[in-house]
């Protein structure tokens, strides 16, 4: 009987590990496929336009997964390997913190179960990360500064103009090594509290997404309930001036219309669009408006 117990204790390890180390993969090569091509034909003006250019890209979810960024890989977003072949001098690495079940682009309620908490849990991330937002940001900027720890010819954390310049002065010698530049989609990665927003900036944080796919307590998104009308709430207002006291970056890719117009009529505020499209050229909801 010992003997069964023991085997049976021990599938029951071995299907526990399997899930936990099989299954997110799983899941990300699901969600993120890349689809196999020949070859593009590339001249060799461009390969050399391509090679003298200085590359930035504004938006990857890479940290969401638990995937070793150091190894080249055929999905998600980027791996270092494949930064490297595509010549990109700046990467901003986006921590997802939060994604509401039925995720689409017209509407979405913040009071939906959270897609993000299963996947934390799964991956078995820190426990003060699997119920609050602002560890599970914390938690991929730590990942991030390990792998640059691990891999220092290779990435570079940015905080700084001195970081970012010095980062272009070593490419400019032949150097293969990329930047990158940690941000937040979605400013529920504060957890409604402003004194996190100096938790996220001490970590590394240089680039906030106002919102994402819900409206938050900063104000209103382009997908939440709130409409286009929904812009800065006071909680808004106040993370805004203390990020232009920080010179930080601000996303407006989520954005709703009007609380673009009233981040635009800020006095030294940084705005981007980080990743979006052209409405009038494909008239989606995901767009941001011309």
């Amino acid at each position: 009987m010992r003997k069964w117990v023991k085997i049976g204790t021990g599938l029951v390890a071995l299907g526990v590990v399997a899930f936990f180390g099989v299954a997110p993969g799983i899941v990300e090569n699901g969600q993120n496929r890349t689809t196999a091509h020949e070859p593009w034909p590339v001249s060799a003006a461009a390969r050399k336009l391509h090679a003298g250019l200085v590359i930035g890209d504004w938006h990857s979810d890479a940290l969401l997964w638990d995937r070793d960024l150091r190894r080249r890989t055929d999905r998600g977003h980027v791996d270092l390997p494949r930064l490297r072949d595509g010549n990109v001098a700046l990467q901003v690495f986006t921590t997802v913190t939060k994604s509401p079940k039925g995720q689409n682009y017209e509407h979405n309620t913040a009071d939906a179960p959270d897609n993000i908490t299963p996947l934390v849990m799964v991956q078995l991330r820190p426990p003060t990360s699997w119920f609050d937002l602002t560890e599970r940001a914390l938690d991929q900027a730590a990942r991030l500064a390990r792998v640059a720890g691990q891999a220092p010819d290779e990435l570079r954390i940015i905080r700084t103009r001195a970081d970012l310049q010095a980062l272009l002065d070593a490419r400019a010698a032949g150097a293969t090594v990329t930047g990158g530049l940690l941000g937040a989609e979605g400013g529920h990665a504060l957890s409604g509290d402003i004194d996190n927003l100096a938790r996220l900036h001490d970590a590394g944080f240089r680039l906030l997404g106002l919102t994402h796919f819900f409206d938050n307590e900063l104000g209103g998104s382009l997908h939440g309930e709130g409409g286009s009308g929904a812009g800065l709430s006071p909680f808004g207002h106040e993370v805004l001036a203390q990020m232009i006291a920080r010179d930080m970056v601000i996303d407006l890719a989520h954005a709703s219309p009007q609380m673009a117009r009233e981040v635009l009529a800020q006095d030294g505020a940084r705005p981007i669009v980080s990743h979006t499209g052209i409405y009038s050229h494909c008239p989606t909801q995901r767009n941001f408006p011309d």
